[in-house]
């Protein structure tokens, strides 16, 4: 009996030691310190400097194995002030000359323009499980090549920081606005030389959520923000003037070109949107990474290639020549101070216009609404009127299918006629694909909000056992088919939904004499306070009918209303409330 105790006490300490081992971190940030500095010569410097303990084997080999540092060798100098591993035993292992490798960064690859910048990865030796990397460099800016201090910084890491400094120094007379949001803790503020220095001093920082749908558009991230533009429309005039003005002589022709023989305004704008997206390749160097500098419409044209800047000059350049009054405008990562918004805290450019009687909120780099479209989670700054709060329409997201179903033991023939809001279509292009699959007699009608569409699917039944399974047709971007109902059953973070959604099926199957319904008659109704689901599945007579629904009372939703949004979503996307269960006499 002795025996059997002991090996149960056992067993509940490795238990017990495998839980701590797993709810520990890969790793540690014993410091952690960011310096940004503005010379009075406009000149910049940003000092790096992290001691980060390994835990684990994944963070040795492979999540901190290697440091990367972006920049442009003609504008900046780049100084390792050290490199070095201290060991467990506290043996200190230096980095080697041949540990720094220079590469051209992944995201200027193919783009010849910006293949002189660098990326400078540091290969970190001497690892072993509770080393410390050591790591502190500094990249200094030459006059000129950054306009101004300009941070957007989300503070948490991959893994915990058990002290965090951010300072920022900048000439006494110089103007700062800075936001820190999520994380209450005030500046220190001192003033040396006619520099003024403010720092943040954070402690015991979690690591960053792993959860999907994180960011800090939903409001629990903590973020700095900070700029010394004298304003965010000073920040977005600055890049807006190296737009390309729509009385360019080429910029004109090409723009009569690529319209020519269109009927309206609307076939103009899908014709340009087609043409930047599609004949245009796209490089993802960031705006930061250019130096917020972007080529002309012309070297774009020539080059056939550009960055997200550089195709929304060119997109809002073409539709300006073609007659389309077009407004160019920025989509910010987070809702802050507006006058410490720079240009880093953008999240992606975009072009609007209204044509036809219909509000086009136009991503240079997609032929669908841009993503800022569909909620107003953050600001959107006009650039063309630079700083002014751009009005942007709530896109219908509503999908009401009715579909009839005619069923025998060998296929189940369907007529569908679908209504679907303008969120879920793209601006130009083929979409009956989408959702009608190849038949070639679908057809299209649309609206101010929504779009109709009519098609006829077949799908062929086999009978396992006197029994049939008949899918019922859906919207293919309907939410039953993202991730979104399939998440964890906790979280800590906020959820930002894609939009409100509101979803009706709603079917009729035709039953031929010897087949019946075999799937449960049933009416279930999970309404909280999330939204609702309806689920039902009657039959009367020859004919079974089926209605689903789904609603959602808002986009964005707490830890503390999870549980019922995922009650509902859970819920929806089973597969078997999607299909029908037949038995054959």
């Amino acid at each position: 009996m002795t025996n059997i105790i002991n090996k149960f006490t056992l067993l509940l300490c490795l238990l017990a030691l495998t839980a701590s081992v797993f709810a520990a971190s890969e790793a540690e940030y014993k410091k952690l310190s960011k310096t940004y500095t503005l010379n009075a010569d406009g000149s910049q410097e940003f000092r790096y400097n992290m001691e980060l303990t390994l835990f684990t084997h994944t963070a040795m080999n492979g999540t901190y194995g290697e440091s990367f540092i972006v920049y442009n060798p003609d504008y900046q100098v780049l100084k390792i002030n050290s490199s070095y591993t201290k060991q467990k035993d506290g043996n200190i292992v230096k980095t080697p000359d041949n540990a720094f490798v220079e590469v051209l960064p992944r995201t200027a690859a193919d783009a010849p323009a910006y293949n002189n910048l660098k990326e400078m990865v540091v290969v970190h030796t001497g690892l072993e499980l509770g080393a410390t990397i050591y790591l502190d460099y500094t990249l200094t800016s030459k006059p000129g090549y950054l306009p101004e201090l300009d941070i957007y910084d989300e503070l948490l890491q991959t893994s915990p920081v058990k002290e965090y400094t951010v300072s920022l120094s900048i000439p006494e007379s110089k103007p700062l606005f800075y936001t820190l949001q999520n994380y209450n803790t005030k500046p220190a503020v001192s003033t040396v030389n006619g520099m003024k220095t403010i720092t943040w001093r954070l402690n015991n920082l979690p690591a960053s959520s792993r959860d999907p749908f994180v960011s800090t558009a939903n409001g629990d991230v903590p973020f700095l923000t900070a700029s010394t533009y004298a304003s965010n429309g000073d920040a977005l005039k600055a890049l807006y003037t190296q737009f390309t003005p729509a009385n360019d002589v080429q910029l004109t022709a090409i723009a009569e070109n690529i319209t020519e023989g269109k009927k309206n305004d609307t076939e103009k704008l899908q014709a340009i949107l087609k043409h930047v997206n599609e004949n245009l390749g796209y490089s993802k160097l960031s705006l930061q990474d250019a130096g917020y500098k972007i080529r002309s419409s012309n070297d774009i044209i020539y080059s056939a290639y550009g960055t997200e800047a550089e195709k929304a000059n060119l997109l809002n350049g073409l539709l300006n020549a073609a007659g389309i009054k077009a407004e160019a405008a920025a989509a910010y990562r987070v809702k802050a101070d507006p006058a410490s918004c720079g240009l880093s805290a953008i999240s992606g450019l975009l072009v609007l216009a209204n044509v036809d009687g219909k509000q086009y909120i136009m991503s240079p780099i997609s032929n669908k609404m841009a993503a800022t479209g569909w909620n107003d989670a953050t600001p959107v700054i006009s650039m063309t009127n630079a700083g002014t709060p751009v009005a942007v329409n709530s896109p219908s997201t509503h999908i009401n299918y009715k579909v009839s179903l005619a069923v025998s033991p060998e296929k189940a023939d369907a007529q569908v006629n679908a209504t679907i809001g303008n969120a879920y279509l793209p601006y130009y292009g083929s979409y009956l694909s989408i959702f009608a699959g190849g038949d070639k007699e679908a057809t299209e009608s649309k609206a101010q909000n929504n779009t109709t569409i009519s098609y006829k699917t077949s799908q062929s039944l086999k009978a396992n056992n006197g029994y049939v399974m008949v899918s019922l047709p859906d919207a293919p971007v309907g939410m039953a088919h993202s991730y979104y109902c399939s998440m964890n059953s906790t979280r800590k973070e906020n959820l930002m939904m894609p939009c409100k959604v509101n979803e009706q099926y709603t079917y009729t199957i035709q039953l031929p004499a010897g087949m019946k319904l075999s799937t449960p008659e049933t009416v279930k109704t999970i309404e909280n306070a999330a939204g609702k689901v309806v689920i039902s599945v009657k039959q009367k007579g020859n004919t079974a009918e089926v209605e689903r629904s789904l609603q959602l009372n808002k986009q964005l939703y707490t830890p503390a209303e999870f549980n019922n949004l995922r009650n509902l979503l859970t819920e929806w996307g089973n597969p078997s409330s999607r299909t029908l269960l037949l038995s054959i006499n």
